[in-house]
């Protein structure tokens, strides 16, 4: 019995040691990675979400501590994200030469036509965290913290995969045929910027030296939206008169903003 109090003090006057030394340092930093889903709020009744997207999230992250139990978490993330959307009762379509999606200023006679069902978005965004981060204290080799701020991001590209129906010129009807236009761009769909609000929970495991594995669960909410909200001239979606009710093309641009539920696992030195 002596011998196991004996071991037990032992190992929690070490993870006392180990715990103190991460407490003590002023700057975190170290490598983050995570996965989460993304859920469109639709600002237009012509589209509709089509499930839930996703959201990889690779890079770097830094805590400033002001002190043991608070402190400023930011860094720079990569997030590649793909966003899923589909047409709603109306019929959708735009037109396009080889792989780009053409604004309606753009449009010749040899421009071709495509009826949309279906979008996968994937744009690439660079993000930059600037959040509150406020903690417990260490119990032997762990410690328990929450996170309140921003996620701001900057969109660096963005393709396209759409499902539909491609018209067909040499058809004695000019019907339509099944097809996949896969990695198009779009000049002008989406905002170069978006930010969202988020609160995260977690806990940080010191296992060795200064050495930190800290796992996490956040939800952050947009405010900006994703796409812009273009004049006629620039929109590349829209409804034919022949079928939209009201006998002229319905130009319009897809709307929407976005929520995020999230994992994130980093190691900090």
């Amino acid at each position: 019995m002596k011998k196991i109090l004996l071991g037990l003090l032992v190992v929690g006057f070490a993870g006392a040691t180990m715990a103190q030394e991460a407490a003590d340092k002023n700057v975190q930093a170290g490598l983050v990675a995570g996965f989460g889903l993304n859920f469109q709020k639709m600002g237009t009744k012509l589209m509709n979400k089509n499930g839930a997207g996703n959201d990889l999230t690779i890079g770097m992250n830094i805590n400033f501590n002001l002190n043991e139990t608070i402190g400023i978490n930011t860094g720079v993330e990569f997030d590649f994200e793909t966003l899923k959307y589909k047409a709603s009762g109306a019929n959708v379509y735009y037109y396009y030469n080889d792989t780009e999606i053409l604004q309606r200023q753009d449009v010749t006679n040899t421009s071709e036509l495509f009826q949309l069902s279906t979008r996968k978005q994937k744009p690439v965004y660079l993000t930059i965290p600037t959040m509150m981060l406020f903690r417990t204290k260490f119990i032997g080799y762990f410690r328990y913290f929450g996170k309140f701020g921003l996620r701001n991001s900057f969109l660096l590209s963005n393709k396209i995969n759409d499902e539909g129906f491609n018209f067909d010129p040499n058809s004695p009807t000019g019907s339509f045929e099944g097809g996949r236009n896969a990695n198009m761009t779009a000049k002008g769909d989406m905002l170069f910027f978006k930010s969202a609000v988020g609160l995260a929970g977690g806990t940080e495991w010191n296992f060795s030296g200064s050495t930190s594995l800290v796992a996490e669960i956040g939800y952050y909410y947009g405010f900006t939206p994703l796409h812009l909200d273009k004049n006629d001239g620039k929109t590349t979606l829209f409804t034919s008169g022949v079928n939209n009710g009201s006998g002229n093309d319905n130009h319009f641009s897809n709307q929407a903003t976005q929520q995020q539920l999230m994992l994130k696992v980093s190691i900090l030195f």
